[in-house]
């Protein structure tokens, strides 16, 4: 008899941080899978970048038109129909979504 078991799901993706370098996100060495929700995404490039004021940046990738969007941190990978139509790989853009009306008040100074 045959395994019913379903196939292991492979995920890999790139995100390109400002300074042109690179994370790479698999399921093999960080868990991320398509059911993987955007805020485990964000956490984890937040966490590598020892990035505290988070607020202010967030994940951007292009469907097959070059239309940008922002990774939805409440939904899953999976969810970004337009994000998982363009992959296998999938590439995300780290960006800055918000800037601060007085930068004076940041507590980071890599955030300034």
């Amino acid at each position: 008899m045959g395994c019913f078991c379903t196939a292991q799901e492979e995920f890999y993706c790139e995100v390109l941080l400002l300074d042109d370098t690179k994370i790479t996100l698999t399921t093999q060495q960080q868990g991320i899978k398509k059911s993987t929700k955007g805020s485990v995404v964000l956490d984890y490039v937040f966490h590598h970048l020892n990035l505290v004021e988070t607020d202010y940046f967030g994940l951007r990738y292009c469907d097959r038109n070059h239309q940008t969007y922002w990774l939805d941190p409440t939904k899953s990978i999976g969810e970004h129909k337009d994000l998982i139509s363009t992959g296998p790989s999938y590439t995300l853009y780290f960006g800055v979504r918000f800037y601060a009306e007085d930068p004076c008040r940041l507590k980071e100074e890599i955030t300034s």
